[in-house]
């Protein structure tokens, strides 16, 4: 199944209101000894703009056995940026991609990760996004969802509820509306100090009972001093792990922190360089949980295989890399709405491609249809197409 062609479809939407408001503002983290920085959420006023066109660029790969598939490339408010940006990665990428096979990831996977550094590429989000396509191709032209090629682990995974470092109380609000809701779990991001930190923690699992699985990520604001204290209470309090205690270049500060605990430890969600980048954490045992941050569903299944040789879990991959592996345990869902300045443009375009994964019951549902299981409603791309390049 050769790739004949990728082009690039940008799309325009009816007028809608740009808007959007931070989510955090930085602050000197409380209590400390010597100044370290954390967050805590803004205050201030958002923005918004008057009424206008969204534009979208949709990658579209096709072939010659009569498949094609599509996803979000870009995504922005001027039309000649979208162009300019979809144009010059077609001229750099179409030889490497056109005429070769579909089926064929794992060349492409290697061929890309080389290329985002011989490309001096910003991110490699597009190229994620390539792995992710090529997959829907393979899972379509097999008839089968993309978690049963993988390989096959199971249909569904136990879902918790997660928040963003919102205050005490609203907190607690959120760890009710966990359990009211069926979860089987509930994540906080407190940024409050660590004895605040704590007695939050106490709180949480009086609230929701010894039945819940609770975990704490403070996003790297912690000394390693200060990890040791609150891992061990947080063992006291039965949660399953803590998530980015230090920054995550600290592998001598994590090897610390994972030798003087029992709660394991999960890093690796902000470097990039996965699946590789791993290796040294787990040779060394700096870390207990690996977050998924592999490259494209590809990297994905290689940084979990590799966790697994170690006896260890990774966590937050595509859902069918999740379905697909052993040691991906939880599914993790927001508490809040999307908060990123492309929010507006994201609404303008809702319906285009359609993730069918569903959260009911507790659990996160892997699509059971051909490919990725999206629902793409080519008709109202075709209507909404402006350019294709």
């Amino acid at each position: 199944m050769k790739i004949e062609a990728i082009d690039f479809l940008i799309l325009k939407s009816e007028p809608v209101t740009p808007e959007w408001r931070p989510l955090r503002t930085m602050r000197e983290y409380p209590g400390a000894h010597k100044v370290r920085f954390g967050h805590r959420l803004f205050q201030g006023e958002g923005i918004q703009l008057t009424k206008r066109p969204a534009y979208l660029t949709l990658l579209r790969i096709r072939t010659d056995a009569n498949l094609e598939t599509c996803g979000i490339f870009s995504m922005g408010w001027a039309q000649e940026d979208l162009e300019w940006a979809a144009r010059t990665f077609k001229v750099q990428w179409e030889p490497e991609i056109t005429g070769t096979d579909a089926l064929d990831r794992e060349y492409m996977w290697h061929k890309m990760w080389m290329a985002r550094r011989y490309f001096h590429m910003a991110s490699t989000a597009p190229l994620a996004l390539i792995d992710s396509l090529l997959w829907d191709l393979a899972g379509l032209h097999a008839q089968l969802p993309v978690h049963k090629l993988l390989g096959g682990f199971r249909n569904r995974v136990p879902a918790y509820l997660t928040e963003t470092g919102i205050p005490y109380e609203d907190t607690l609000k959120s760890a009710q509306r966990a359990v009211d809701e069926g979860y089987k779990g509930f994540k906080d991001h407190s940024m409050l100090g660590v004895e605040t930190n704590l007695a939050l923690a106490k709180d949480i699992r009086d609230l929701v009972g010894d039945d819940m699985v609770l975990m704490h990520d403070p996003v790297q604001q912690y000394s390693v001093e200060d990890a040791i204290v609150v891992g061990r209470r947080l063992e006291e309090l039965n949660y399953l792990w803590i998530e980015e205690p230090l920054q995550e270049f600290d592998i001598n500060g994590l090897k610390r922190l994972s030798d003087a605990i029992d709660l394991p430890v999960m890093a690796l969600e902000s470097i990039q360089g996965n699946p590789y980048l791993a290796v040294p954490y787990l040779s060394i045992g700096a870390i207990d949980i690996v977050r998924q941050t592999g490259l494209g569903i590809t990297g994905q299944m290689k940084l979990a295989n590799l966790a697994e040789m170690f006896g260890l879990n990774c966590h937050g991959g595509n859902p069918h890399v999740v379905a697909a592996v052993r040691n991906d345990d939880w599914w993790e869902v927001s508490a809040w709405p999307p908060t990123g300045a492309d929010r507006s443009l994201s609404a303008a375009f809702a319906g285009l491609i359609e993730e069918t994964t569903e959260v009911r019951d507790g659990y996160m549902y892997v699509p059971q249809t051909p490919g990725l299981g999206r629902k793409i409603d080519w008709n109202q791309i075709k209507a909404q197409t402006v350019i294709e390049i």
